[in-house]
């Protein structure tokens, strides 16, 4: 299992993740480019396609996700549509701090971010991590499960990494890597990474996450639970999320 790293932490804020297991010849980390989305905007997209509400309470993003399937070459892009033969391995992943202050690492923080571009009045708080010790999840789920007008079930876990660190600790797989697989005739279905932080500073990080009892329903046993239901159990909270579309051939 490759390495996750955050690079350069206090100057450039970026959190690289190359492929779980299996190792993969060739693969490669993404690195963030210095245009990446504004918070204001990956806010509007998740609610625009009703990540959220439907997977996530409402929150203002601290991290872009750049989520790269590097045997395909397809890249999740806020809602852009990808065949499903071209995600069946795990992708690789770096998360780009939106904040713009970058001063000092120090601690971890509450308060709304992008209020330059951002005029929605009820934009609700971030959690800005600028904590080098903090640990993340991150997340993939499948709200639209068996389909988006019968979601009987939703939500579906495709993957739990945890473990993802500041300097060059190893992952750990909470759940591996299920490739998303729409049914025919289900139409379109949304499949959603979500970056998930420690609610405090205070929390433990890492070492006690609980395993989901299955996939379905992330374990609740019943429809409608999933990601954020499990991240509350767990004490954490997103601080970032991005998702793609996809379906079967088969309508």
């Amino acid at each position: 299992m490759k390495a996750f790293h955050i690079a350069s932490f206090a100057a450039i804020a970026t959190l690289q993740y190359a492929a779980s297991a299996p190792i993969r010849e060739g693969s490669q980390q993404i690195v963030f480019s210095d245009q990446s989305p504004t918070a204001s905007n990956i806010r509007k997209n998740l609610k625009k396609a009703e990540v959220i509400p439907d997977v996530l309470d409402d929150f203002t993003p601290s991290f872009s996700l750049n989520i790269t399937y590097p045997k395909s070459g397809f890249t999740v892009n806020l809602g852009n549509n990808i065949p499903p033969s071209a995600v069946s391995s795990s992708p690789d992943l770096a998360a780009h701090k939106l904040n713009d202050s970058l001063a000092e690492v120090v601690s971890i923080q509450i308060k709304a971010i992008d209020t330059n571009n951002n005029n929605d009045e009820n934009t609700p708080p971030t959690r800005t991590l600028q904590n080098i010790n903090t640990t993340y999840t991150l997340a993939l789920t499948d709200p639209d499960a068996t389909s988006h007008a019968n979601p009987t079930m939703a939500e579906m876990c495709h993957w739990i990494l945890t473990g993802l660190t500041a300097g060059h600790s190893k992952p750990n797989e909470l759940m591996s890597y299920y490739p998303p697989a729409p049914p025919p005739k289900t139409g379109y279905h949304r499949y959603v990474f979500v970056l998930l932080a420690p609610k405090t500073d205070s929390e433990e990080a890492f070492g006690g996450l609980k395993k989901p009892k299955e996939r379905p329903h992330w374990g609740y046993g019943k429809v409608g639970k999933g990601v954020r239901d499990w991240a509350d159990d767990n004490g954490l909270t997103p601080v970032g999320a991005n998702f793609f579309y996809a379906k079967n051939k088969k309508q």
